[in-house]
């Protein structure tokens, strides 16, 4: 008994609930019918399919059947959220199951038919070949029969007899070491023609498998269409599908000479139906159909009060004791923590279309769509962080001014024509400034030297309760041209009050709290070609008597 499945149709909607009985009208013909994929929307996770059929009928009640939904999809799910449009006819209580599938249902195009024929012609001209292989080897064998027997000629006759028996082995010696030379080159010739269709055939099994991937059971769909006058009936199922998947993905070059930055956008798309999706009209879509569609519910806070409880002498123990050996609870991940761990593409929903019909096969490696290329205008610079690196990085700023939204995806970079590696986007709507970083830059060099420290008790004039830190940073650029500088350092920064942190810097920094990060400092200059540049950077930290600084 199939479950209780709903049925769409533009001229009828009709239910089949599983515990009613239905009786149905008698049909005056069953066709079989095959319905091919038009249209596709692919979701990073999922995808929507649209099969279209076109079904010519006579006047009255009749079954279409359809078999050529592959039972990797549970047929239950299919029938749960199938969409059927039928046009030209009136549309019955819709059944569903699972049936064997023909190969002659299955190879019906034109593609499909001339695959097939390939198939069978390269199978027919191999059995030929390893006849003619076969044949060719029988010469060989006559010759060496026929050497064989002449290597036992004796005669007992005269010596002029003797010597035509001789003339006449040495001669049919001859013609059969020839022949049989002859036959075994014509023989290997034929084995290396052989291997050649062997692949060729390889190569066009493989090429149908493509258009048709397997014979295994089909769901079965079964639509009694009532007609009123015969002609033809537009048939249509829409239905999604976890087994096709789509993700972004860019190139960004980059051009030192000419400042230019080129962002290449294009989509990866993969299909693992069980089926092949030729001529399809493929539509790229950013939402996700596999998300919650509902907002999260708000629930009353209820707070009360109670008497503080002493804490018993053993916990007090546990605590001392880790906070000795630097022990600490564990921190439960908020909410807000763990989404921000994952990438998605909450309150997106762009989509793209590809501009002609494309084909996708069944569990082949992702094909790649290109979709277009913007030209920006980045702002070009060398980060340097001499807290952590020795060298500067070359950076680009630009704005999103394609005038749409860019998703989340890899970025391939290529700086002045050379691959340097891969990075990754985040959400950048039209109008939104983003950073990318095209590699280390040998040529400029950062140092980050420590002049003095003074702490707790080392030191003559040092204090157990003060900490004076001084050092130097130089960056040169030893390239042949000028480039825009930016570096990034940070001092310490207090959430005490009875911690006072006091800082200078020569020169002082254009920029204090960098992206709203207290304490991160930068600085930005121009370094001409062969120049260095000097800051120095100290602060001063002060703490009670009896306290600890960490």
């Amino acid at each position: 008994m199939f479950p209780n499945f709903t049925t769409r149709s533009i001229l009828t909607l009709t239910c089949l609930a599983g515990s009613a009985l239905i009786t149905l009208p008698a049909y005056a013909e069953r066709f079989e019918a095959r319905s091919l994929v038009t249209e596709a929307t692919l979701y990073p996770a999922g995808a929507m399919i649209t099969r279209d059929a076109t079904v010519s009928l006579p006047e009255g009640q009749h079954e279409i059947v359809f078999a050529d939904i592959p039972t990797r999809h549970s047929y239950e799910e299919i029938a749960r959220n199938m969409q059927i449009r039928v046009e030209g006819g009136e549309l019955g209580p819709v059944a569903y199951g699972l049936e064997d599938i023909s190969k002659a249902l299955l190879i019906r195009s034109e593609a499909e038919k001339a695959a097939l024929a390939r198939v069978e012609k390269l199978e027919g001209e191999i059995d030929d070949r390893r006849a003619q292989i076969a044949q060719i080897g029988f010469e060989a064998e006559a010759a060496k029969d026929t050497l064989a027997y002449l290597a036992r000629l004796s005669d007992g006759s005269d010596a002029e007899q003797s010597a035509a028996t001789a003339r006449m082995i040495r001669e049919e010696s001859l013609a059969a070491r020839l022949a049989q030379q002859d036959a075994e080159r014509r023989a290997k010739a034929a084995e290396e023609a052989m291997e050649d269709l062997e692949t060729e055939l390889a190569e066009a099994t493989k090429a149908l498998e493509l258009l048709v991937p397997s014979d295994e059971n089909r769901i079965s769909i079964t639509l009694p269409v009532t007609m009123e006058q015969a002609g033809d009936v537009e048939i249509s199922f829409t239905y999604m599908s976890n087994e096709a998947a789509w993700q972004p993905r860019y190139a960004a070059r980059l051009n030192t000479e000419d400042s230019t930055l080129s962002l290449t956008r294009s989509v990866v798309a993969m299909q693992d139906t069980g089926e092949p999706w030729t001529d399809v009209a493929l539509t790229f879509a950013t939402d996700d159909p596999t998300r919650r569609s509902f907002p999260s519910e708000v629930y009353p806070l209820i707070r009360r009060v109670y008497d503080p409880r002493p804490v018993e002498p053993l916990m007090r123990n546990m605590a001392d004791t880790a906070m000795v050996e630097g022990y600490a609870e564990p921190v439960m991940e908020s909410p807000a923590m763990v989404q921000k761990m994952n990438t998605t593409l909450s309150g997106l929903s762009q989509t793209y279309s590809y501009p002609t019909p494309a084909t996708l096969y069944s569990g082949e490696d992702a094909v790649e769509f290109a979709l277009s290329t913007a030209d920006l205008s980045p702002e070009i610079f060398v980060r340097a962080v001499p807290l952590h690196e020795e060298v500067g990085y070359l950076m680009t700023r630009f704005t999103n001014e394609t005038g749409e939204m860019l998703v989340p995806g890899p970025v391939q970079l290529i700086r002045d024509g050379v691959s340097i590696g891969e990075a990754a986007f985040d959400t950048l709507v039209d109008g939104a400034e983003a950073e990318l970083s095209f590699g280390p830059m040998d040529g400029v060099t950062v140092k980050r030297v420590l002049l003095t420290e003074n702490e707790g008790d080392r030191g003559v004039i040092s204090k157990s309760n003060e900490m004076e830190t001084e050092w130097r940073i130089e960056v040169a650029n030893l390239t042949a041209r000028s480039w825009p500088i930016e570096v990034v350092d940070r001092v310490s920064v207090s959430v005490q009050d009875a911690l006072k942190v006091d800082w200078s810097a020569s020169p002082e920094p254009d920029v204090e709290d960098m992206d709203d990060q207290r304490g991160v400092l930068a600085w930005h200059f121009d370094l001409e070609a062969g120049d260095s540049q000097e800051i120095s950077l100290s602060e001063n930290l002060r703490w009670p008597e009896g306290k600890m600084l960490q």
